[in-house]
């Protein structure tokens, strides 16, 4: 039986990336009922450019402030000019225009910038402490601290601001919030903005705790669809659970051989024992209602 501390906890910095990315769609999703598959590309584009600019000899914080402008004004494009002429239509056709703008990015991103091997090394993982065994660089203590703050941060914004209660308005019933005159056009705006920026902060994060690659990337967007479905794309807390817990189970994954080259499916299982286990309560509430 191997030592699976170590796995643990890598596996608790890769999950954070996961909860990070979460929240942002959850976030997105109250306010808009969209569901961002372009997340992952925003992100992607915006480390790419920080890369660029570092290789170019820009300061390095220059450069990841740029990362992030770069990724909340694509995702302000999309919220503003795009996605309010969709607002009237199905679940499914919103995000589906959001896989067409991921495709896009990373179609440009690729153009741009050819995947080769390249890396985007923060600061903080020059250094780090041991535990278990493990030497832990700052910089996964750093994504493990940020997705526990941005996701209290985010739930307090959204439950004691104005502009939160609007967005829960919205995500209650849009047509509802548009007579009692709330803007939901700004609002929506603003929901864009945040995922753009929380979008651009976990594209650093992953381009250097894996690496940086468009399509590794863009892809992100699976495991974050998977940590959002067990928040039931509503409570920013079990997110954040469930991100944290598909990273812990894809690293623990990895001594076993017999199951190491099937990490990938985490997301996937994890999501899908979710909602099962979701439908079976739900069957034993009705049941009990019923008696």
């Amino acid at each position: 039986m191997p030592d699976i501390k170590p796995f643990i906890v890598t596996g608790l910095a890769l999950g954070s990336i996961y909860a990070l990315s979460g929240m942002g769609l959850v976030v997105l999703y109250r306010a808009t009922a969209v569901l961002n598959f372009a997340y992952g590309a925003i992100g992607a584009i915006g480390a790419l450019v920080a890369w660029d600019l570092i290789d170019g000899g820009t300061p390095e914080p220059v450069a990841w402030l740029a990362c992030i402008i770069v990724t909340t004004l694509l995702s302000l494009a999309y919220g503003i000019l795009i996605a309010p002429k969709l607002a009237d239509r199905d679940l499914a056709t919103k995000a589906i225009a959001t896989v067409g703008f991921a495709v896009l990015i990373l179609g440009f991103s690729l153009w741009w910038l050819p995947d080769i091997s390249r890396s985007l090394s923060l600061p903080t993982s020059d250094d780090g402490i041991r535990i278990f065994g493990v030497q832990v660089v700052y910089t996964r203590m750093i994504a493990l601290a940020l997705a526990l703050f941005i996701g209290f941060a985010v739930t307090e914004f959204l439950n004691r601001t104005r502009t939160g209660l609007f967005m829960r308005a919205m995500a209650d019933n849009p047509d509802q919030a548009a007579m009692l005159g709330i803007s939901t056009d700004r609002i929506g705006a603003i929901a864009w903005g945040l995922s753009g920026v929380l979008s651009g902060i976990t594209g650093l994060l992953i381009a250097d705790l894996i690496r940086l690659e468009a399509g590794a990337l863009t892809f992100l967007v699976v495991p974050a669809i998977a940590a959002a479905v067990i928040g039931r794309l509503r409570s920013l807390p079990a997110t954040l659970i469930g991100g944290l817990a598909i990273g812990v189970a894809e690293s623990v994954a990895a001594p076993f051989e017999s199951i190491s080259n099937y990490r990938g499916v985490a997301p996937f299982l994890a999501a899908m024992l979710f909602l099962v286990w979701q439908q079976r309560e739900s069957g034993i509430q009705i049941f009990s209602s019923a008696s």
